[in-house]
């Protein structure tokens, strides 16, 4: 399967106009990674991918069981995952120069 994903990636298109990796950039990769068991690597490819995976679990989890505080843990679930894509992406911006 991974080989299958690893010859089909999508190009990000706003890496093509710009040339900036944008906040998504190497998610596709870090999910290859992951799926292959390297976890480091797939940390490099692009952070946000293991808590964005953790929110969507817990979300579709939420709508099954109806967790008490399920709203407003998603909502912090959601938050640390995009304060971690907007700090990566900082941290890249800021490495390009």
């Amino acid at each position: 399967m991974t080989s299958f994903l690893e010859q089909h990636l999508f190009a990000c298109s706003i890496k093509n106009l710009t040339g900036i990796e944008c906040p998504g950039c190497g998610m596709q990769r870090a999910l290859i990674a992951l799926l292959k068991g390297d976890f480091l690597s797939s940390l490099n490819f692009n952070p946000s991918l293991i808590p964005f995976l953790l929110t969507v679990l817990y979300v579709t989890l939420h709508i099954g069981f109806n967790f008490k505080n399920g709203a407003r843990n998603t909502v912090w679930f959601f938050g640390s995952t995009v304060a971690i894509m907007l700090g990566s992406f900082i941290v890249k911006i800021i490495s390009l120069h």
